[in-house]
């Protein structure tokens, strides 16, 4: 990581040293101390909440997704959503979350179990309430008995298919606490796929073909020729997928439209390219929509795979997280 740092740097780093397996290797560094500092002066704003009172509930944690601040996308937010789920397990604790910015969760995963607060629920007291950042760069873990923690600020790093100090697996804690709506689930059986009978691909442009995102990932090729190059080359490696895959039906998805209509011609299937965005800090209802039912839907096959190549945005977690729902396959296919 050279050059000025930022904390979106500081995510894709993370990243890529956990899809090589050292998560618990980390190293504390220059890097993860601006970051811990640019936390600390986030959480102020939360810590001048607090009063000179005890806190009425005790032995909680809640996650609470903010939109003052520029978050992650769908994939990093459960990413941290089941790490503290299990952190809440580790020590006892009860587990609640606040998301209904930029969406309600509840409309496209529904809560199992009663995990959703408001924000007038939150207390702050001196005494009793702690503010603690999610992420994987410094064990946090261990909570004093007795107190409620607030996680305001994460990563979204971790992803293990097994948590070490519960020994509870990533997916079984996800579909412990989330079911998809009703909506979700017409939609799926209207696809009319054979659940765990076909194979998903995904590809994230971010900005390589078109003007997609406002993002750090400045990727655009400017070059229409090189564009053209582009899509023929992740044409090959779908159709070295499908090759390898015979005899089941190859779902693709993506984030760029554009690509997305070029694929008439090939042996694959799609499920419209109407409704992309990226759900960030900003969505429309059936960009969201959209989002989690490709999500479910490559939940809920064989395997599932991500290109990568050096046009394009190798970091994305969704793809895995997608896997990691249903504890299915995931493999990287370089071009």
């Amino acid at each position: 990581m050279q050059g000025q740092f930022s904390w979106k740097k500081g995510r894709k780093y993370c990243r890529e040293m956990i899809r090589n397996g050292v998560e618990n290797s980390l190293r504390y560094s220059k890097q993860y101390f601006i970051l811990d500092v640019k936390c600390f002066i986030k959480n102020c704003v939360y810590r001048a909440k607090l009063r000179f009172k005890r806190a009425k509930k005790r032995n909680v944690l809640y996650m609470v997704i903010d939109n003052r601040w520029k978050n992650p996308g769908i994939a990093d937010r459960l990413k941290a959503m089941v790490a503290l789920y299990n952190m809440a397990k580790y020590n006892g604790y009860t587990f609640k979350f606040y998301w209904k910015d930029p969406f309600p969760i509840s409309d496209y995963l529904k809560p199992k179990g009663d995990f959703e607060i408001e924000k007038q629920d939150l207390e702050y007291s001196i005494f009793d309430t702690r503010i603690i950042t999610e992420k994987n760069w410094a064990d946090n873990s261990t909570f004093e008995k007795d107190k409620q923690y607030h996680c305001y600020l994460f990563a979204g790093n971790e992803m293990p298919k097994l948590f070490l100090n519960t020994g509870l697996k990533w997916a079984e804690l996800f579909n412990e606490m989330f079911v998809p709506s009703d909506e979700l689930e017409s939609a799926y059986k209207a696809t009319e796929a054979e659940r765990g009978l076909y194979v998903s691909v995904h590809l994230r442009f971010v900005n390589a073909l078109e003007r997609f995102e406002n993002t750090f990932f400045d990727n655009y090729i400017e070059s229409e020729e090189e564009r053209k190059k582009l899509i023929e080359k992740c044409k090959r490696g779908i159709m070295q997928i499908v090759e390898a895959n015979k005899g089941k039906d190859v779902y693709v998805f993506s984030d760029s439209k554009l690509f997305l209509e070029q694929l008439k011609d090939m042996p694959v299937h799609v499920l419209g390219a109407e409704n992309i965005k990226h759900s960030g800090n900003s969505a429309s209802k059936d960009g969201a929509f959209k989002t989690f039912l490709d999500l479910i839907f490559m939940s809920r096959g064989e395997k599932v795979y991500r290109i990568n190549a050096k046009e394009l945005y190798n970091c994305s977690g969704y793809a895995p997280l997608a896997a990691a729902i249903s504890d299915i396959p995931f493999e990287i296919y370089h071009i």
